[in-house]
């Protein structure tokens, strides 16, 4: 997004333009419209300008008027396609161009937006508010060269102008030129020194921040610890300068003293949403879950906003509670029945709930047509309807092309169809328009790594990274690509920033000890987790722990995974994770009995504790009871359905038994793990031991996609019959699948 002070400075000007260019307008409607942006009314104009449009496709102004609105009112995205039609009008060439450069900005779809500014100084080379646009989109590019030359192109024009001043600054920093951004900081240092006391707190605070940045990119880490804690008491209630502290704080391990900066501009500052929010996500990530939903609760009652409420229902859809988050969007949506993106991202926790039917209703509602598809396309996906889905989805795509969201889900819907190349161009074209908007990158990498393409699979991961540097899976998918290609430094790098996240500690010691076991090395395993000095007995890092066991099982060295969990449970006997570990290596001992004790602890404390349940039913298939044990799977499939292992557990179990319930079994397994080649593999030699060729292909050529080298005898099987029973295959109804 645009940075408040120059959106401040641009708002006005392309206001003013916008109204002198429409002041000879012909239609009286068209007036009425002009009126009521003139004062800041736009969200009573979108009805009207929708029908305008829609009626005469060739009134560029109303399409103006239409993306003005759609950008003031918060819907960036939206507000793309009207203004690109204004801008094919010559005369509204400029203004247009202008405001959709601010909406691709806004709706994040900087390298778009560097195209568009620049069409438009192709036009005007001197119009300034345009050359600081071009600052902001090259940096929402991360283009830092290309920042730098549009800064100077501002500052030939405006040399004191004070926010591309500090902009130079930080931007150098980036690019790690020390000396360039220390000059630079004198120069912005004058012109603030110079200033007749009108400078904006913010720019002060920035200009604060980028000192302290330079200090600390420069090795002086006394200095940058002194500008720092200057920043913060300076300001403490300054969003700009809050989140650089925290970041620092949190880069350099005072995690405590980051969170008490947070707390502070919590308490202090007079719209203090953000940073309660942000305090609240910090808690959350740091395992404090509680913690994070008493102060979102307390924000959305104590405040009753739209927005507090959204967040407080961003919360639950994240923790699966779908129930709660329905209720709180109700809250969101009686306060501001009319915003399109909170409907439907009410209709969309809906279909997530499974509560397709009321869905529906929430989307008939939604004026966008386009909207309605995306909504639609989750419907039908959640319905097991993929190809009705990726059509609902392309629908919407095709009246709202830069969608990052809506291409990811169409991504998603081409996969469970089985078409990988076509989802491979949605999430491409989606990590394009917006690659921190969505997990497409994360997506496409897998792909690609599923494939056999590693090394393009961690560059896409590592630009990802870039747009989600505070997303621990990130460095986690990053790290482990690294590691398949030998690219140690990036592997090392990866953890150790993982590492010093809030509560990823014991994460990045997991991740460690089992890179090295899959190398076979697992005494180093034990040794690289025990070198980390975690408090094993602590349940938040029980997932350190369990690799940890799992590696002494290997090795052997039962006594001392005994040991360890003897200490855990005695320090939290109330823990069923340390029971499920405890009937994990007494299983491997091979102490059947009583690792099945372990487990039916672990499960009287937790029912639905996936691990637990899986380890169970294979200590029961392996002691002759198959009903039982295919039941204990089936228990853990529904605690954790994302995870494969209980599944394919469960398919291995009836294959030979009852091969109908396998076939049954690996289709709705696909449906949620399209990628798992073998899983398509096997499904087509048993559709095609039953005579289905047609489907029997289809999932054999999704397997020969992904490179599984068994594959291809499986194709070849399939051709062959396929070819011995043409007429009866050419009449299949493939729509079965």
């Amino acid at each position: 997004r645009m940075s408040p002070v120059i959106s401040a400075t641009l708002r006005i000007p392309i206001l003013a333009l916008l109204l002198f260019a429409l002041a000879c307008g012909p239609s009286d409607t068209l007036e009425e419209i002009r009126e009521l942006h003139s004062a800041g009314k736009f969200t009573e104009t979108l009805a009207p300008l929708r029908k305008i449009v829609d009626k005469d496709p060739s009134q560029a102004e109303a399409f103006l008027l239409l993306g003005t609105a759609l950008l003031r009112t918060g819907s960036g995205g939206l507000a793309v396609w009207p203004l690109r039609k204004a801008a094919e009008a010559t005369e509204y060439r400029v203004v247009a161009g202008m405001l959709l450069t601010e909406a691709m900005i806004e709706s994040r779809t900087a390298p778009d937006a560097v195209e568009e500014i620049d069409l438009v100084l192709a036009i005007e080379p001197n119009n300034l508010d345009a050359l600081m646009l071009r600052v902001e989109a090259n940096k929402a590019a991360a283009n830092h060269d290309d920042v730098l030359v549009a800064i100077d192109r501002v500052l030939e024009q405006d040399p004191t102008n004070l926010p591309v001043l500090v902009t130079r600054v930080t931007t150098l920093i980036s690019l790690n030129r020390i000396e360039e951004a220390n000059a630079a900081l004198d120069v912005a240092q004058l012109n603030f020194d110079a200033d007749d006391g009108t400078i904006a707190v913010g720019m002060l605070a920035r200009l604060c921040v980028a000192r302290a940045l330079f200090a600390f990119e420069n090795g002086d880490h006394e200095t940058a610890d002194m500008h720092f804690a200057e920043c913060a008491e300076r300001f403490p209630t300054e969003r700009v300068a809050v989140e650089e502290i925290v970041s620092y704080y949190d880069r350099t391990g005072r995690y405590k003293r980051a969170t008490q900066v947070l707390e502070r501009a919590s308490a202090e500052a007079k719209n203090s949403g953000v940073f309660r929010t942000n305090l609240a996500r910090r808690h959350g990530a740091m395992g404090n879950i509680d913690v994070e939903e008493r102060i979102l609760r307390e924000e959305a009652e104590s405040r009753e906003t739209a927005i507090a409420w959204f967040v407080l229902a961003d919360h639950y859809v994240s923790r699966d509670l779908y129930d709660k988050a329905i209720v709180a969007f109700e809250e969101a949506v009686a306060i501001t029945p009319g915003a399109p993106r909170l409907r439907f991202a009410y209709a969309d926790t809906l279909v997530q709930a499974q509560e397709f039917k009321k869905a529906r209703e929430a989307i008939s509602r939604l004026e966008q047509s386009e909207l309605r598809n995306l909504v639609l396309g989750r419907i039908l996906l959640g319905e097991g309807n993929a190809r009705g889905a990726l059509k609902a989805f392309e629908a919407g795509i095709k009246l709202w092309p830069n969608n990052a969201v809506g291409r990811f889900l169409a991504g998603q819907a081409a996969e469970r169809v089985g078409n990988f190349p076509r989802a491979i161009s949605h999430y491409r074209e989606s990590f394009r328009t917006d690659p921190g908007g969505t997990d497409a990158g994360y997506a496409l990498a897998e792909l690609y790594a599923t494939q056999g393409v590693t090394a393009d699979a961690l560059q896409i991961a590592n630009r990802y990274i870039q747009a989600h540097a505070k997303d621990p899976d990130a460095y986690l998918l990053s790290v482990r690509l690294a590691h398949a290609v030998g690219r140690r430094k990036i592997v090392t790098e990866g953890l150790q920033r993982l590492s010093q996240m809030p509560g990823q500690a014991a994460v990045a010691s997991a991740e460690e000890a089992t890179l090295l076991a899959s190398d076979g090395k697992a005494t180093e395993a034990v040794q690289a987790v025990e070198a980390t000095g975690l408090d094993l007995t602590d349940p938040s890092n029980a997932i350190a722990l369990r690799v940890l066991i799992e590696q002494l099982g290997m090795l052997e060295q039962h006594e001392k995974a005994a040991g360890l969990i003897d200490l855990s449970l005695a320090a939290h006997p109330d823990q069923a994770v340390f029971f499920e570990l405890q009937g994990s290596a007494l299983s491997t001992e091979g102490k059947a009995d009583r690792a099945r004790a372990s487990y039916e602890r672990a499960l009287e404390m937790e029912s639905t504790n996936w691990r637990a349940l899986s380890g169970l039913a294979a200590l029961t298939e392996k002691a002759g009871d198959s009903t039982k044990a295919l039941a204990l799977y089936d228990r853990a499939i529904v605690a954790s359905p994302e995870d494969p292992g209980p599944s394919l557990a469960a398919i291995a179990l009836v294959r030979e038994q009852d091969p109908e319930d396998a076939v049954s079994r690996l289709v709705r397994f696909l449906d949620l793990h399209p990628r798992t080649a073998s899983a398509a593999n096997e499904l087509a030699g048993l559709l095609a031991d039953r005579g289905e060729l047609n489907r029997a292909i289809n999932y054999a050529s999704r397997a020969a996609w992904f490179r599984l080298p068994e594959a291809k005898e499986t194709v070849e099987r399939i051709e062959k019959l396929r070819a011995a029973a043409a007429p009866a295959s050419a009449s299949e109804d493939e729509s079965t699948e």
